[in-house]
């Protein structure tokens, strides 16, 4: 039983995380169970999870559906990881060494390789690869207290669906962003670091409120069509 429900959480998650479910779509148990092909009691297992990560809401009168964000809930968001991941670029600057930088180097160019590539799978490659270029800053940082903290904000769905909204120069504007964070890690700078991050949040802020109104827009432009 719990391989089914490890496998229907990592189905569920991903497509809530890739906007399959629109925000507020119900999941339903019976629905699901028969899509998936397993009995309901994995599914109601796995619904739970994505309640207990935040993906999702339940409520005795409109049953399991998917986590709405509101305006508060995406400048929280951003807020607490410019605090905490700049704080956490910091450390890993300070403390992360060639190895680390070598790490991101690597991670940046395959985001390269990915955006010169482009293709259908682009933002799904770079939602991937950036998910892991900040898990590398956040291990470098050497700080447990950080970990725990940060990696579910890391992978909060209003923070991995920027990805399929964001245009090819928000693309390119985010790997030089990370590039420099790079440099910093290998230069041992701990406070430009700290810097970049809290720039690179920013703009990752002020660039995702405007896509999503933008999004929104298209969204209720084709309802109405």
């Amino acid at each position: 039983m719990a391989a089914a429900a490890d496998k229907a959480y990592e189905v569920l998650k991903q497509r809530v995380v890739g906007g399959t479910y629109a925000p507020g779509a119900q999941l339903k148990e019976e629905h699901i169970a028969r899509e998936l092909d397993i009995s309901r009691t994995p599914v109601r297992v796995a619904l739970k999870r994505l309640v207990d990560d935040g993906l999702a809401t339940a409520d005795p009168n409109r049953g399991v559906r998917v986590a709405e964000w509101t305006e508060f809930d995406i400048e929280e968001t951003f807020d607490l990881r410019g605090l905490l991941e700049s704080h956490a670029a910091d450390l890993a600057a300070r403390r992360g060494g060639a190895g680390l930088a070598d790490r991101l180097d690597a991670l940046n160019e395959q985001m390269d390789k990915a955006i010169s590539k482009g293709g259908s799978e682009l933002s799904e490659k770079l939602q991937l690869i950036n998910a892991q270029f900040h898990r590398a800053l956040l291990e470098g940082s050497g700080s447990p207290r950080l970990r725990a903290m940060l990696t579910s904000l890391i992978d909060m769905p209003i923070v991995l669906r920027s990805h399929f909204i964001s245009t090819l120069q928000d693309k390119v504007q985010s790997l030089g962003h990370h590039r420099d964070l790079a440099a910093a890690v290998r230069a041992g700078d701990g406070e430009l670091a700290r810097q970049v991050m809290q720039l690179h949040l920013r703009v990752a802020s002020h660039r995702f409120k405007r896509q999503r109104g933008e999004f929104s827009a298209h969204r209720a432009e084709g309802k109405r069509a």
